[in-house]
């Protein structure tokens, strides 16, 4: 899940939400619902799924000469580099854009190019080391490029910023339980993530279930 540079998304591995993280959430298209999918299945494709933490504003389809309005890949692509190299230019007349170095990192994030979005994200932290939001999608792309220990220490370091960030806690969650394969510690964080969740939301019951099943075995 994405951390909020995008305004008020939810986490992490149950969806990609507005910003898109992978579109982050400036980027492809996210939903900010969430997307009903059965315990079952959430476990089976949380362990592999990107987490989600930015909102996204959508993008516009682009309609195609036969108005199918699918967007050409090679279009898309282009469009994504025009959006990179102009905001590396802001950053470049203006270092402190704290705005330009997040939608950068953003970018990266949506386009799942982890090495990218750890440098742009890490020089906005540099500036703005208060920011929840950042630090989690910091810590989702360190857990796609494979450095645990440090999406964890982003994590952390966004709960300690804000006790209600629902994503952080969530992501924290997947990588204790899947990367890490630590049920006590990952317990810790998905009960931290219910209880900031409404009992009646869609999959408060679903993640209940399975961490009920979890204390079970740790027992």
């Amino acid at each position: 899940m994405k951390g909020k540079n995008r305004p008020g998304n939810i986490g992490a591995i149950f969806f990609k939400l507005t910003s898109l993280p992978f579109g982050i959430y400036s980027k492809v298209v996210m939903k900010n619902l969430w997307i009903v999918i059965v315990i079952v299945v959430i476990i089976a494709a949380l362990a592999g799924l990107a987490f989600f933490t930015h909102l996204e504003k959508p993008q516009q389809a682009q309609q195609q000469p036969g108005g199918s309005g699918e967007q050409d890949p090679d279009a898309m692509m282009a469009q994504v580099t025009q959006q990179i190299e102009a905001l590396k230019k802001k950053v470049e007349e203006n270092p402190k854009d704290v705005e330009a170095l997040v939608a950068l990192g953003n970018m990266y994030f949506d386009a799942n190019m982890p090495p990218g979005a750890i440098e742009y994200y890490g020089k906005a932290l540099e500036l703005k080391p208060d920011d929840a939001n950042i630090w989690t999608d910091l810590g989702t792309m360190y857990r796609q490029d494979g450095q645990l220990e440090k999406s964890i220490e982003c994590y952390q370091k966004a709960v300690k910023l804000d006790p209600q960030n629902k994503n952080a806690w969530f992501n924290m969650g997947i990588v204790y339980k899947f990367d890490k394969m630590d049920d006590k510690k990952a317990l810790v964080a998905w009960k931290k993530f219910l209880g900031l969740v409404p009992p009646d939301d869609p999959h408060y019951q679903s993640l209940k279930a399975e961490v009920e099943k979890m204390e079970a075995a740790v027992k």
